[in-house]
């Protein structure tokens, strides 16, 4: 690892950009979903990413992408959902203010290159990367968004933690389940779909009927398994998990033998990016052996990089190439994404 790295309007099926944009809650104007930049100089002057990821590892690659490269860079960071709104309000508007975006919903990331709305770019890096989790030429996974059943440790021992996610319906566990909103979250939307298709509605209707409370996002959901005010998660992501561990934090995770949703943080190049040559560098930044190295680390969050050492067993957490993926391929992304208007009516009419 390096000392910088050290010191840091498509229709698609029954789904159209508007309905999804009114399915989402978009108000008209990116100003109304927050003020993310750091500086005021101009987007084409300066390098502006848009990230759905955790706010320390934004910033800490923000921060190491600006000291290599010496171009300065500003980050806006939201969940997945909400980053979506801000994008789209943007290319409403004719003002893309990002050169790099990345999503935890693939399945919309492969709507805008059918849109024309990320541009050709296959990075030298992207080649690393399993040719399944990638759409060449257009955009790669940074990393791995694994979703798991997680307990407070304290209050549940591990013989009785849930090992099946049907012991989730479990008469035990009600009242004493927390989860990440869907309607926030990309990932937890990715889990909804992927659950579904494989369970069935039904699963999710008995789940709903477990008095399941419902975060934000998941830095809420773990705070809630670590104060014991909920003690298990139905699912978090992984990476989340750990970074409170390493806080100190006494939870596990339980990932079933059938496996888990597995969603990915993918990255792009917009068509409209004001400063495009900035974006690829960024890009080949964060798929370079260094970053992906130094972002699984430090952040806990997988890397599909092939030539990246695994994370190790701890905690019940098992390597990436070890957990079977329920419907994560990116034609069930894609597939979710069309049916994304139904999948969160329905998640919230159960769960909210």
């Amino acid at each position: 690892m390096s000392d910088t790295f050290k010191n840091s309007s498509r229709l698609i099926g029954s789904l159209t950009r508007r309905n999804f944009l009114r399915t989402t809650g978009l108000v008209a104007g990116a100003a109304t979903l927050g003020a993310p930049f750091v500086h005021t100089a101009r987007a084409a002057d300066n390098f502006i990413w848009y990230s759905g990821s955790s706010a320390r590892s934004v910033a800490a690659w923000a921060e190491t992408f600006q000291k290599q490269s010496g171009i300065p860079t500003e980050h806006f960071r939201s969940g997945g959902v909400k980053l979506a709104q801000k994008f789209e309000a943007e290319v409403k508007a004719n003002q893309v203010r990002c050169s790099a975006l990345d999503s935890s919903l693939p399945g919309i990331m492969m709507d805008w290159v059918d849109r024309g709305l990320i541009q050709k770019y296959d990075s030298p890096q992207a080649k690393n990367f399993p040719a399944d989790v990638r759409d060449p030429g257009y955009w790669a996974p940074i990393k791995a968004l694994v979703l798991t059943m997680t307990y407070n440790a304290d209050l549940i021992k591990p013989e009785d933690a849930p090992k099946k996610w049907e012991d989730l319906l479990d008469p035990k566990w009600k009242g004493k389940m927390v989860m990440p909103d869907a309607f926030y979250s990309g990932a937890a939307l990715h889990w909804y779909g992927a659950m579904r298709k494989a369970y069935g509605k039904s699963f999710m209707e008995k789940l709903s009927k477990q008095d399941v409370l419902i975060r934000r996002g998941s830095g809420a959901t773990a705070k809630a398994v670590t104060s014991g005010e909920r003690p298990l998660s139905a699912m978090l992501l992984m990476y989340r998990v750990f970074a409170d561990i390493k806080k100190g934090a006494n939870l596990r995770v339980s990932i079933p033998d059938v496996g888990t949703p597995v969603s990915y943080m993918v990255i792009g190049v917009p068509t409209a990016a004001p400063n495009p040559d900035a974006g690829k560098k960024f890009i080949d930044f964060a798929l370079s052996k260094p970053a992906q190295t130094f972002w699984q680390s430090k952040y806990f969050t997988p890397s599909l990089r092939g030539d990246v050492e695994p994370l190790t067993r701890e905690r019940g957490r098992r390597p990436l190439s070890e957990i079977k993926r329920i419907y994560s391929s990116p034609d069930d992304m894609r597939g979710f994404f069309k049916d994304q208007k139904m999948l969160m009516d329905e998640w919230n009419r159960l769960f909210k």
